[in-house]
């Protein structure tokens, strides 16, 4: 591999590149196996002013947008990472979108996490949130849409390394 053998640093810290595999980590294809997906990383789930009176949420600032937080209702938290997965699958697959595919029915809130990050060389705290999705029998259409989640993230700011899930 191209890698192997190269430095890599992560801040002040130096690493050597021993092996580099691909691995890639698939939902089960069976229709009758329950599954279980684990936020390996919180999910951030940002909320726009447009939909605030439509949650009830009244920031205490005058944000851009706010970070999802267990203050604020479920459904805040689900309907806005149904729309922000389907939209990425969408774009990627230059498919027309489906109208209102539930994808998220079952899920427990695990916790709440601020994360410290600079951006842009300014320092913010990042809100996101940990949880387990639990899936009955689910089609092919939405082990798809599922599936690309489970390669690329859910929720936002997936390239900055939050979102991962992993299978329980």
């Amino acid at each position: 591999m191209a890698h192997q053998g190269l430095p890599i640093r992560l801040g002040r810290m130096a690493f050597k590149v021993e092996r580099v595999e691909h691995r890639r980590v698939m939902l089960p294809s069976s229709a009758l196996e329950e599954i279980v997906l684990t936020s390996g990383t919180p999910i951030v789930v940002r909320i726009p002013p447009y939909r605030w009176k439509e949650y009830g949420i009244q920031p205490r600032k005058g944000y851009r947008f706010v970070y999802w937080r267990n203050e604020y209702t479920p459904t805040a938290f689900i309907r806005q990472l149904e729309e922000n997965l389907l939209k990425k699958y969408c774009e990627y697959f230059s498919a027309k979108q489906e109208p209102e595919v539930v994808l998220f029915e079952k899920l427990r809130f695990r916790k709440q996490v601020a994360m410290p990050l600079r951006m842009r060389g300014e320092e913010t705290t990042v809100i996101g949130t940990l949880w387990n999705f639990h899936f009955g029998p689910i089609d092919e259409g939405r082990r798809r849409i599922l599936q690309f989640g489970l390669d690329g993230g859910f929720g936002e700011m997936n390239s900055l390394g939050f979102g991962f899930m992993n299978i329980e």
